[in-house]
C-alpha cells in the first residue's frame, strides 16, 4: 500500500475509532456503603459498526479495572500487556502491591510500548488511546480513580487522579469524545437538585445518552458495568437493556446462566443471577438486598 494511502487510511480509521463514553465514580448506597463503578458504551466503528465490544477489562487482581477510549487497535494491546504483567508477578496478583504502584508500572509499560512503535505512518496522538484506571487502595483506605492520557509533548502516558467533584458525588472521572456532554449533564442535574449522595444515578445518565444516540453516532450498544467494593472484589454486572440481559455489551441467550447480578440502568434495581436462564423478576428486589 502506498504511503499516502496508508496515511489517509490511518487518519480515517483514527477518526472512526476515537470514540466511547466512559465514566468511573464512587456511589454511596442509602445504608452508607460505598462502591466504585465503571460504565461505558459498547460501540466501536471502523470498517463496520460493532455494538458488542467489551471496553472494560477486569485484571488478574480483584481490586481494580481498566476502561478504554480511542482506537481499539491501539488500546487493546496495551491493556492486555498490562494484564499479562500483573499475572506474571505474584505480589501484583495477590494485591501486596497497592494499586498506586500498579498504576506507576502501567504508565511505564504503556509508554515503553508506544515508544517501540516501528515506522508509524503518523505520530501516535493523545486521542488514540485513553484509559480509566480505578480501584480500591488498601494503603490509602479509599477508592482511587486515574485518567490515563498520552502526552505527545512528553512522548509518554501521564495520569491525572480524580479528586473532589461535588458534595453529592465525591469522585468521578470521564473519558471519550462524549465525556464533556456526560459531565455537563451530571453537573446540571447536581446543580438543580438536592438530596444525599448519588449512587447509581450516573449509570442512568450515561444509559440515557447511549439510548438517544443514533446509528451514525460514535456511541451505542448496551451500557456495560463493573463494580469494585471496599473488600477489594471486582465483579461484572449484567445490564438489562431493551428487555434483554447484556454482559459487557453482549445480549445473553435465553438459556445462558450467569453468576452475575442484573441491574436496570434507569431504576437502579437489581435482580438475582440467572441460574436457570432468563428469569428477570417483574418486581426487582430492593436496594438492601443488593449483593
Amino acid at each position: 500500500m502506498p504511503v499516502w494511502v496508508s496515511r489517509r487510511w490511518r487518519v480515517y480509521t483514527r477518526h472512526l475509532n476515537s470514540m466511547t463514553i466512559g465514566i468511573a465514580w464512587v456511589g454511596r448506597r442509602k445504608d452508607g456503603r460505598e462502591h466504585l463503578y465503571l460504565a461505558t458504551d459498547s460501540r466501536t466503528r471502523g470498517a463496520y459498526t460493532f455494538d458488542s465490544c467489551p471496553k472494560i477489562l477486569t485484571l488478574p487482581r480483584s481490586d481494580c479495572a481498566l476502561c478504554f477510549a480511542g482506537s481499539t487497535a491501539d488500546a487493546y494491546p496495551l491493556m492486555l500487556q498490562m494484564a499479562n504483567a500483573i499475572a506474571a508477578h505474584e505480589p501484583a496478583r495477590d494485591r501486596s502491591l497497592d494499586i498506586a504502584r500498579v498504576k506507576a508500572h502501567l504508565l511505564r509499560i504503556f509508554t515503553d510500548l508506544i515508544r517501540g512503535l516501528k515506522e508509524p505512518v503518523i505520530p501516535f496522538a493523545s486521542g488514540d488511546a485513553q484509559f480509566l484506571f480505578a480501584g480500591y487502595s488498601w494503603l490509602s483506605k479509599d477508592y482511587r480513580i486515574w485518567t490515563i492520557n498520552y502526552s505527545p509533548k512528553e512522548h509518554a502516558f501521564t495520569a491525572r487522579e480524580a479528586q473532589s467533584f461535588h458534595p453529592r458525588l465525591r469522585k468521578v472521572a470521564f473519558i471519550g469524545d462524549w465525556s464533556t456532554r456526560l459531565r455537563s449533564a451530571i453537573a446540571k442535574d447536581l446543580g438543580r437538585s438536592e438530596g444525599g449522595a448519588l449512587y447509581l444515578e450516573p449509570l442512568a445518565s450515561i444509559s440515557a445518552m447511549i439510548a438517544n444516540a443514533s446509528k451514525d453516532d460514535t456511541i451505542g450498544g448496551a451500557p456495560q458495568l463493573i463494580r469494585i467494593t471496599q473488600h477489594m472484589t471486582t465483579r461484572a454486572l449484567c445490564v438489562r437493556w431493551k428487555n434483554q440481559d447484556t454482559l459487557f455489551g453482549r445480549p445473553l441467550f435465553d438459556y445462558e446462566n450467569t453468576d452475575y447480578w442484573s441491574v436496570d440502568p434507569y431504576s437502579g434495581k437489581f435482580s438475582q443471577p440467572r441460574k436457570f436462564g432468563n428469569r428477570w423478576r417483574e418486581e426487582p428486589i430492593e436496594d438492601d438486598a443488593e449483593p
